[in-house]
């Protein structure tokens, strides 16, 4: 079985290069990942550490425009 993923150019072409340096492919990588997800080996989200706060931030509506510009896109690419 065959599975298509999106993945920006940017991030493709930063890990197809660090792949290359490891000696792997970029399939290699993704099922690695995966196989290590799928077993509990690595937590996706996950922090250490207990002191994370989180704080409102106060931007101006440009910054704010360009924010949401930013998640819609990365919600395009999910």
């Amino acid at each position: 079985m065959n599975t298509t993923i999106a993945i920006s150019k940017e991030i493709r072409n930063k890990a197809s290069k660090k792949a290359k340096e490891d000696g792997l492919s970029m399939s290699s990588v993704v099922r690695i990942l995966l196989l290590d997800y799928a077993s509990g080996k690595i937590q996706i989200g996950t922090r250490t550490g207990d002191d994370i706060v989180i704080e409102p931030v106060a931007v101006d509506g440009n910054t704010q425009k360009m924010m949401n510009d930013l998640v819609s896109e990365w919600n395009k690419n999910k």
